[in-house]
């Protein structure tokens, strides 16, 4: 566990150092909130609710959706890809350590930097146009979605590095991971809540992981569950990420054989 907390703090000043490529990621993130905040402020004009929300919650879900997509949504497929693709990861496999381990201390470097980045950003959009904010009113609420967030940032992590992995078999992987990226945050919820979509489409995408990304754990901080209903989503939540988990050691494992296979 050292060895990783030791990665984390090298790899969280690396990313504090590379302030340009830091300050146009948050730049472009940005620009897509304040787009999508302004939209549903103006769809909502002056109405109280829409959809099953207050205004104050709807609001809130752009807000808390922000800070989502800075947490979860920041990942380095990318850079696996390249790793892959050009044999530099042939040194990290001669390493004494989980190259899954290590690309997730990576990972969450990154993930610190722009969650910090983001609570910026909405501290200082409510400030200046005084958004209204929903603030639970059980205490529970704030652990149940502090664990929600927690496993949805590892369901993204874990389905960036399955897809990341295809780069083993072709060389342009890069192509299905950025559908997959783009896909996978409209399928979330990143956009808009997923209640706005028909009912047949909501039903399709609930059996999928993909609402827990961002959709199930905002509603849980906007108290639009139960606590029973909340237990069941993190219940659910939790065996999607086991099962992903397992689906990625297995197709990481293949991938290494096939790598392993075409070098020798």
């Amino acid at each position: 566990m050292r060895k990783y907390l030791h990665v984390f703090s090298i790899s969280l000043q690396n990313v504090l150092q590379r302030r340009a490529s830091l300050l146009m990621d948050r730049v472009g993130g940005l620009a897509a909130f304040l787009a999508i905040y302004f939209f549903w402020s103006a769809v909502l004009g002056s109405k109280d609710a829409f959809l099953g929300y207050s205004r104050a919650q709807m609001l809130t879900y752009v807000l808390a959706m922000n800070l989502l997509r800075a947490f979860v949504f920041t990942g380095r497929g990318w850079e696996l890809v390249n790793e892959i693709s050009s044999g530099k990861i042939s040194s990290y496999l001669l390493r004494p350590i989980s190259y899954i381990g290590y690309t997730l201390s990576l990972d969450m470097a990154q993930k610190t930097v722009h969650l910090v980045s983001a609570v910026l950003e909405v501290a200082v959009l409510v400030y200046l146009v005084g958004a209204p904010v929903y603030v639970p009113q059980r205490a529970e609420t704030w652990l149940l979605f502090a664990a929600a967030t927690a496993a949805s940032s590892l369901i993204f992590f874990l389905l960036e590095f399955m897809v990341s992995s295809l780069a083993f078999w072709t060389s342009q992987s890069g192509g299905p991971l950025f559908c997959f990226e783009l896909f996978l945050q409209f399928a979330a919820g990143t956009f808009f809540p997923i209640d706005v979509l028909p009912a047949g489409l909501q039903a399709a995408l609930r059996m999928t992981p993909f609402p827990y990304l961002v959709f199930f754990p905002i509603n849980i901080f906007l108290e639009r569950v139960s606590r029973g209903e909340a237990a069941k989503l993190l219940l659910i939540q939790g065996c999607w990420l086991a099962a992903i988990f397992l689906a990625t050691r297995l197709v990481w494992a293949r991938g290494l054989k096939s790598y392993a296979a075409e070098g020798g």
